[in-house]
């Protein structure tokens, strides 16, 4: 149980639902999505300057220097989804792996601005302490995120977090261009570090029952993530390519808007910045409607639903012809964005035993960072095919309405609340 009476999250098929949404747990859970918000934007607004400060215009190394970012992913995740597992197996619980990866980032917070001007061996060392707290609590605190939130209200808290994140992007968004990078870092690195108390106050995870709290082996684990790649649990391999896709269409945004809006509309950089913002507010608006009508009309639904709107809002963006008319329509596309964005882990996750969400919520991050990792060079070719970046909109509809198919090969009732008695069987029990 936690502090604020969240209760267990192993409820047979049958358990009559909870009366009251915890709506305690579900704010403070989504404090997770506010670390999000507090450092993802500095972090994409500031570190590119600083280390082009630091090394000149060889764009090569700044490359290999943004890069340390996946590179720590690509350890970290794979490390860490798989760490909690055993963890709580043990007793102990993904809380302290989720704390140190804050800890370490409102460290990485602090020194980062000041790092750069004692050479780029300190700002490299910022930059790895940061990134290291960021991908080491990424797997761990989803998978908190099914330890300690029921089933019937996963979606509301996911859509929490959504919420949280993007209202922490803009207020730090603004700061940063109000007040400057050294002071926005230091007030984010606060923030994170109340995040960090609050949670470890306020949060207890429940305790395993016996024939939950088995050691998790390495053998037990490969076998899950096999048992997930070859289909055994339904929806499953449908879902991971949905949430690619939607991914895929994400980053097809946040890396070619600035580039497409200054082509298309000839506008200056910094007007440009207007669509971020209206993204970001989109955001806000649609996060808690989403997780709401997750818990209404079932994951699926409205995923599927979050998509088609998503689509027709990209296909209309592809019909403005000016910025300010683009606005309210990319507010909308980010709204029904959350849609799929809020449902898909809880639908995902599901049907997998808490033994092992941490490495099943490895690959559903992994997924996630290979839509992005693929999405820049795919669609960096096909602009240079066309020889201009008109197109975007269009290819992030294209690829919303295949992630959108995608969806509709998940069966009906796969991964929707208190299903996860029908498939537990499936997977390895050793």
């Amino acid at each position: 149980m936690t502090a604020l009476d969240l209760p267990g999250t192993q409820e047979p098929i049958g358990v009559p639902r909870a009366a009251r949404t915890p709506y305690g747990a579900l704010t403070l859970i989504g404090l997770g999505g506010l670390f999000a918000g507090v450092t993802g934007p500095l972090l994409s607004t500031f570190i590119p300057p600083l280390v082009r400060d630091a090394l000149g215009d060889q764009r090569t190394l700044i490359g290999v220097v943004m890069a340390i970012d996946n590179v720590l992913l690509l350890i970290l995740v794979p490390w860490a989804g798989p760490a909690s597992d055993r963890a709580s197996a043990r007793g102990h619980g993904r809380l302290r792996l989720v704390l140190t990866g804050f800890v370490l980032a409102a460290l990485g917070m602090a020194i980062l601005p000041a790092s750069a001007g004692f050479g780029l061996a300190a700002l490299i060392g910022a930059i790895v302490v940061l990134q290291g707290g960021i991908n080491l609590q990424r797997a761990p605190f989803n998978a908190l995120v099914a330890d300690v939130i029921p089933s019937r209200y996963r979606s509301l808290a996911t859509g929490s977090v959504t919420f949280q994140m993007c209202v922490g992007a803009i207020v730090f968004l603004m700061l940063g261009r109000m007040l400057g990078m050294r002071t926005a870092f230091l007030i984010a690195g606060a923030t994170v570090l109340a995040i960090t108390a609050l949670l470890a106050l306020r949060l207890r995870e429940p305790t395993q029952s016996d024939s939950q709290a088995g050691e998790v082996t390495f053998r037990s684990l490969g076998a899950a993530v096999w048992s997930a790649v070859r289909g055994a649990v339904p929806g499953m391999r449908p879902v991971f390519l949905g949430v690619l896709l939607v991914q895929l269409t994400f980053q097809t945004f946040t890396t070619w808007f600035a580039l497409h809006g200054t082509e298309r509309f000839g506008v200056p950089p910094e007007e440009v910045t207007t669509g971020f913002i209206a993204w970001a507010v989109g955001g806000v608006i649609g996060a808690l409607p989403a997780g709401f009508i997750g818990v209404r009309i079932g994951r699926r639904n409205a995923m599927l639903v979050g998509l088609a709107a998503m689509a027709v809002c990209l296909f209309a963006l592809d019909r403005v012809t000016q910025l300010s008319s683009a606005v309210p329509l990319l507010m909308l596309a980010s709204a029904a964005w959350t849609f799929p964005m809020v449902n898909a882990y809880p639908l995902f996750v599901e049907p997998v035993p808490r033994k092992y969400r941490g490495v099943l919520t490895s690959l559903f991050v992994l997924c996630m960072a290979l839509g992005g990792a693929i999405g820049d060079p795919l669609n960096g070719g096909l602009f240079d095919l066309l020889d201009s970046y008109r197109a975007m909109f269009l290819l992030m509809a294209s690829y919303a309405a295949l992630a959108a198919v995608a969806v509709l090969f998940v069966p009906r009732g796969a991964g929707e609340a208190d299903t996860a008695a029908a498939t537990r069987a499936r997977w390895p029990t050793s």
